[in-house]
């Protein structure tokens, strides 16, 4: 008896194991200037991902990475972002997704760590109906309490009629994007 129960457990947890497995794929890339990899590792069971890219400059040897992070939990999801980019300056995301009780949309918050040092709180809220009704409203704000940038779009349907709106705001006298 003793026996027949310990081979069960042991089947048991033995199958859990298998069941349990990362699945792996790795993409890579090599091109006349740049050698690029990337690897994603899913757990579907234990509900993490994670994401490791590199990407390196063939011509002076300047190499970029990121690694990504993803857990879910019972109510959502915990996210973590580390990238280092050529030259050696860093920039971090850490932050939580929560999915409110009857399934119409989420929340956000966390906090993100620029490549100067400077620290930003993020927030979102993310809603639908059910019938075809959608909104998102997402803000990144100082360790002033100013905001630095939001941004809102909406999605309604009346009548079959479908209106898309969107709205941004950010700073004037914020530096435009760096050409890549």
């Amino acid at each position: 008896m003793k026996k027949t129960l310990i081979l069960t457990a042991l089947t048991a947890l033995t199958a859990t194991g298998v069941a349990a497995q990362d699945q792996t794929r790795t993409r890579t890339y090599e091109g006349p200037n740049v050698s690029a990899s990337t690897t994603t590792t899913v757990n579907r069971e234990t509900g993490t991902a994670t994401r490791e890219r590199t990407a390196t400059n063939l011509n002076t040897g300047n190499t970029a990475t990121s690694n990504a992070v993803r857990r879910r939990t019972d109510t959502g999801a915990v996210v973590s972002v580390q990238q280092t980019g050529p030259r050696g300056k860093t920039r971090s995301l850490e932050g939580e997704r929560v999915r409110n009780g009857d399934g119409t949309g989420s929340t956000f918050s966390g906090t993100a760590t620029g490549r100067r040092g400077n620290t930003y709180d993020l927030s979102g809220q993310r809603n639908r109906d059910g019938q075809g009704n959608r909104s998102v409203n997402q803000s990144v704000t100082n360790s002033a309490g100013e905001t630095v940038a939001s941004r809102q779009r909406s999605r309604t349907v009346d009548n079959g009629q479908v209106t898309r709106s969107q709205s941004t705001t950010r700073p004037r006298a914020q530096r435009p994007r760096r050409p890549r």
